[in-house]
């Protein structure tokens, strides 16, 4: 194992979710060997992004950056296995991006030989190799041919942040649940621990990494700090489970449309899908906010739905199950918040990170935290502080923007 530079004192990760594991599991695996997580969930409960997460590792973005996070996220996913033996979380399925028309076609051309740049492997299949790649979730009718990456997968969220906290602790990582963080602490501009639970417990520590997903610009705040995040709802739908059998994470691959904003893939014996054609809305979470699933309204997503729905196959005839509106996080060019926030010592961030890039994530976080390794980003990129000159109201619009047009950048 790598050891990393010695870091006196503690480092308390707020957040247990995929993310906060992902931070604790690579501080841990670098030699930091005081590191605890505290979280407000119960161990086996999942209420934040993390538990909603249809579960999509695609590796091939626009940005050389969210890239190089998610292939680094695959191979941490890869290398996990529950105690006792069993399968890794992440299975490797591939993804199709399937175009519906020829303008949308010569962009996979061209897309292919950006991820050779970008060491992802891709290539162009004609529409009939595409429906025989997955039958149920591709139009014969619709396809003019597809992107296929076959080194993308699919993975188990909950499964995967379990298998993560279970090797930090081995790694002797302690993590504190159900206990929620009310407070962070600070003494002039440095932050000096965190204050839980009803009793108002202080926790003292070196360093406070916030992993906490929609909440954590709330936490921010109550230190001067503006995490440049929007926290955005998105529809997700379920059919109800099929007859037919079916393994654990699915057959065949994840498939896209990016000309219609929308994704499906098959979930055992159920399908999903989820649009972000809507208009996009946005949520502002409080303290008070328990959970990252917010009311199904039908107003809001039913006709995103019901496009697309028509669009995929597999939901034409199957009885429909769960609706959900799920929140997560945007910041206005879509990359992460990762490393030390401005203007606040001992306050660093893990923040909007799916679980696609979660892994990677983590590794940035804990090599810039200790000052080791090499880092798999710019830490510039990624920096929380880049917007410090925007406005609240252009963050949000940027954000808001980008969430319209997020196919783009796959």
């Amino acid at each position: 194992m790598e050891r990393g530079r010695w870091v006196p004192g503690r480092t308390v990760v707020v957040g247990a979710g995929v993310v906060g594991a992902s931070v604790a599991y690579h501080l841990a695996r670098l030699g930091h060997d005081e590191v605890l997580v505290v979280d407000s969930r119960g161990r086996t409960e999942m209420p934040g992004s993390t538990g909603l997460a249809p579960g999509f590792v695609g590796r091939l973005s626009a940005t050389p950056e969210l890239t190089a996070l998610a292939v680094d996220s695959v191979a941490t996913y890869g290398s996990l296995v529950p105690d006792g033996g069993g399968d890794s979380p992440f299975r490797e399925v591939g993804c199709l991006e399937v175009a519906t028309s020829e303008g949308r076609l010569e962009r996979a051309h061209r897309d292919v030989e950006h991820g050779r740049g970008l060491g992802v492997a891709a290539r162009v299949v004609g529409p009939e190799e595409a429906v025989a790649l997955a039958p149920a979730l591709v139009d014969p009718q619709r396809a003019c041919g597809a992107l296929y990456v076959p080194g993308d997968g699919a993975v188990d969220p909950v499964l995967l942040t379990r298998l993560l906290v279970d090797a930090a602790e081995r790694d002797g990582v302690r993590f504190r649940f159900k206990t929620p963080v009310v407070a962070l602490e600070h003494a002039g501009d440095r932050v000096t621990g965190v204050r839980v639970g009803a009793d108002g417990e202080v926790v003292a520590a070196e360093r406070v990494v916030l992993a906490a997903g929609i909440w954590g610009p709330v936490l921010a705040a109550q230190v001067g700090v503006r995490l440049p995040m929007t926290a955005v709802r998105h529809p997700y739908l379920y059919t109800r489970e099929l007859p037919e059998p079916a393994d654990a994470l699915g057959d065949g691959p994840i498939v896209r449309y990016p000309e219609h904003c929308v994704y499906t893939r098959r979930h055992g014996r159920r399908y999903g899908l989820g649009s972000y054609a809507h208009t996009p809305l946005p949520l502002t979470p409080t303290s008070s906010l328990t959970s990252a699933e917010v009311p199904f309204h039908e107003a809001d997503f039913g006709t995103a739905l019901a496009e697309a729905t028509a669009l995929v196959p597999a939901f034409r005839a199957a009885p429909l199950g769960r609706r959900l509106s799920g929140v997560f996080a945007m910041t206005p060019d879509e990359l992460p918040l990762v490393g030390p926030a401005p203007g606040v010592a001992g306050l660093w961030c893990a923040e909007a990170s799916w679980v696609t890039h979660a892994g990677g994530v983590g590794r940035q976080l804990a090599a810039m935290l200790l000052q080791v390794g090499e880092l798999l980003v710019d830490p510039d990129r990624l920096a929380p502080g880049r917007f410090t000159s925007w406005s609240e109201n252009r963050i949000h619009e940027a954000a808001l923007a980008h969430y319209q047009g997020i196919y783009e950048a796959h």
